[in-house]
C-alpha cells in the first residue's frame, strides 16, 4: 500500500478484491495497511462513491529493518518458481535473486509476476516490506556481484551449519542440482556448503529448508538463542 499518511488511501483493483472478496471484509473492518518499505498503519475499510478506501485510524509506525537475507535461486519450471518467492517471502528474506543456472529451465523474463507474487505473500504473512526481486543473471555474474555476507550453498551430503547472525546470502539450485563447476566456484568465492538432510529434494523444497536452516538470527526470538 503506497503512500501512507493521515489521508485516506485509495485501493487498486486487486488490493479491493483482495480485501472485500477474497477476505470477505465488511466495511468498518480494522486492518492493518503497509507500503512495502516498512511503514504501517491501523486502517478502517470505508466505502467511497469511487470504491473502497482505507482512512488511517492510528498513527504511522516504522517496523525495524529485517536483516539482509539474500536468496540467489536458479531458475525452476513457472509454477516452482512461484512457489520458491512465495516461500522465501514468507521466511523472510529481503532480496531473490534468480540465477540462470547451467541445469536451470528458462522461463523468460517474469520479474513484474514474481513481484506481484512477492506482495501478495507479505500481506498474507503480516510483513510491512516487500522483498526486492532482481533481474536474472547468469550464474558466474550472479556470483561476482553477491553482498559481503555470510554465504552458504545447498549442496548434497554436505552437514547443517549454525544460522549467521547480522545477514545471510543463501545459494539454491535447480532441478538436478548445481554442476560441479558451478558448486566448486561457489565454494572458491567463500559460500560454505549446507546439508538439507539425507533426502533428495524438490527444488522449491530445497529452497525452504535452506532458508529455515539459514535465517539469520537476531537474538530478539527466544528461539534463536
Amino acid at each position: 500500500m503506497a503512500g501512507i499518511g493521515a489521508e485516506a488511501l485509495t485501493l487498486g483493483p486487486d488490493e479491493a478484491h483482495y480485501l472485500t472478496r477474497v477476505l470477505r471484509l465488511p466495511m468498518g473492518s480494522t486492518v492493518c495497511a503497509f507500503d512495502g518499505r516498512g511503514n504501517e498503519v491501523e486502517a478502517v475499510l470505508v466505502d467511497r462513491p469511487t470504491g473502497p478506501q482505507l482512512q488511517p485510524s492510528g498513527p504511522v509506525r516504522d517496523t525495524p529493518a529485517p536483516a539482509p537475507f539474500h536468496l540467489f535461486v536458479a531458475l525452476t519450471k513457472g509454477p516452482a518458481m512461484d512457489l520458491q518467492v512465495r516461500m522465501a517471502t514468507e521466511l523472510g528474506v529481503t532480496a531473490i535473486h534468480p540465477v540462470l543456472a547451467g541445469r536451470s529451465v528458462a522461463t523468460g523474463e517474469r520479474i513484474d509476476r514474481w513481484l506481484r507474487i512477492a506482495d501478495a505473500a507479505a500481506r498474507q504473512c503480516g510483513r510491512a516490506d516487500t522483498p526486492e526481486v532482481r533481474p536474472i543473471l547468469p550464474f558466474v555474474e550472479a556470483l561476482q556481484g553477491q553482498p559481503d555476507l555470510p554465504r552458504r550453498i545447498a549442496a548434497p551430503g554436505a552437514s547443517p551449519v549454525p544460522a549467521p547472525r547480522g545477514g545471510a546470502v543463501v545459494w539454491v539450485g535447480p532441478e538436478g542440482g548445481w554442476t560441479r563447476a558451478e558448486l566448486d566456484a561457489a565454494l572458491t568465492a567463500g559460500c560454505a556448503p549446507i546439508g538439507l538432510g539425507p533426502h533428495v529434494l524438490r527444488a522449491d523444497t530445497a529452497v525452504a529448508a535452506a532458508l529455515a536452516l539459514s535465517r539469520p538470527a537476531t537474538g530478539d526470538d527466544p528461539g534463536e538463542r
